[in-house]
């Protein structure tokens, strides 16, 4: 990076040392300063910093150099400080060797059969370039800076919330664990219909609070590129069965109609079975709790050699605006609505669905359109498909 010390600082490499003292004299009362190189060697002892001086940003060197030529000198000068903003002087420039001059990596060239005056425009034109590329220099720098302190705060906000994620859990568990008991009276009967109410919230707020904080924990833990896959070999239409009978109650709650289209053909997956389950759970949890009553969640699968394994989750619910679906795609990002305050969460569960689903090595893509739905479709590749041995027994799947 060019210092603001070095800015003003113009190397001039002339072996004829009457014309660069006079080139100097000309230089010093007009703020510069000049420092002369008589030789081809001293230039690149400047340049290479070998002098103990910060080198300077701006050359003036003639074309001819005893046996060296200029242009030769200027790109080794170039070589050793990419940055040099290089003029070179000549009294008989002609077009090739201007050419070839700007293909070496020259700026600006000077005129020595010209008035010298005629140099400062020149050298104007130069410190603007310096000026423009230190600037570029500083905003680069600044913005490395606040990426970094930016990913040092992130890794911070995940290694707190993984830290008290886990020291939730464990007196999370205690209230789940004691309150169940309750319900089933374990050591004697509560005597209080109440009360039984008072503990089955208790018991459902607590499981609630514990999903979430799971949730927290596991997108954390993928931000940080700490979390690891359970590889196996496994059966996506055994998970959907399962993951269908979890969701049966809440869609029957909400009044919804699901359907399942799953192909008995479908090739086993290679992957973590458990949070893929986790996936399906988010995808339909999430369909279930933006869908008015009355209408319907569709969940179908498609198998293509060349694009890989597709499970789609598509409703009728109230849908998500174009302008916001990269949004909903962060961390506890929620898009505003009166049915979506009625159900309030942390919006993380797309965040967690793409976390997984790129660990895998596939990817989510979302479709939405107001008020009409959403179809959430996450694809395994190609390579996690076990195309070539298929699941014996095919079983239906609805």
């Amino acid at each position: 990076m060019i210092s603001a010390g070095a800015a003003r600082s113009v190397l001039i490499v002339e072996d004829d040392g009457d014309f660069a003292e006079s080139l100097g004299d000309l230089l010093v009362p007009r703020g510069f300063k000049p420092i002369v190189a008589g030789s081809s060697d001293a230039a690149l002892a400047i340049m290479s910093g070998a002098l103990g001086e910060e080198p300077p940003p701006v050359a003036l060197i003639d074309l001819r150099l005893g046996r060296t030529s200029g242009i030769d000198l200027l790109a080794r000068l170039r070589n050793e400080r990419p940055e040099l903003i290089g003029v070179l002087m000549t009294a008989e420039l002609d077009t090739h060797t201007a050419l070839a001059a700007l293909r070496r990596g020259a700026y600006d060239y000077f005129d020595k059969s010209v008035d010298p005056q005629s140099l400062f425009a020149v050298l104007d034109r130069c410190f603007d370039r310096v000026d423009l590329l230190r600037d570029r220099e500083m905003a680069y720098q600044a913005l490395r800076l606040a990426k970094e302190e930016a990913e040092a705060a992130n890794h911070a906000k995940s290694g707190f919330l993984a830290t008290m994620s886990h020291e939730l859990r464990t007196p999370l568990n205690a209230i789940i664990g004691f309150s169940e008991m309750m319900q089933r009276e374990v050591l004697g009967a509560l005597g209080n219909d109440q009360y039984r109410a008072y503990v089955g919230d208790i018991h459902a707020s607590g499981t609630h609070l514990l999903q979430i904080i799971n949730d927290i924990l596991d997108l954390s833990k993928a931000e940080a590129g700490k979390i690891d896959l359970s590889e196996e070999i496994f059966d996506l239409r055994d998970i959907m069965r399962s993951v269908r009978q979890l969701t049966a109650g809440r869609i029957h709650a909400a009044e919804l109609t699901q359907s399942l289209d799953l192909p008995d053909d479908l090739p086993p997956l290679c992957g973590d079975e458990r949070k893929t389950k986790q996936v399906m759970l988010n995808l339909i949890t999430n369909a279930v709790k933006f869908t008015p009553a009355g209408g319907s969640i569709a969940i179908s699968a498609q198998w293509d050699p060349a694009a890989g394994l597709a499970v789609t989750v598509a409703d009728t619910g109230i849908g998500i605006p174009h302008a916001d679906l990269e949004r909903v795609l962060q961390p506890f990002e929620q898009v505003g609505s009166s049915l979506s305050r009625q159900h309030q969460g942390t919006g993380l569960g797309l965040p967690l669905v793409k976390a997984i689903m790129e660990l895998h090595g596939g990817r989510l893509e979302l479709r939405s359109e107001l008020g009409v739905g959403t179809q959430v479709t996450v694809v395994f590749p190609p390579e996690r498909v076990l195309a070539q041995c298929p699941i014996e027994g095919s079983r239906d799947a609805a």
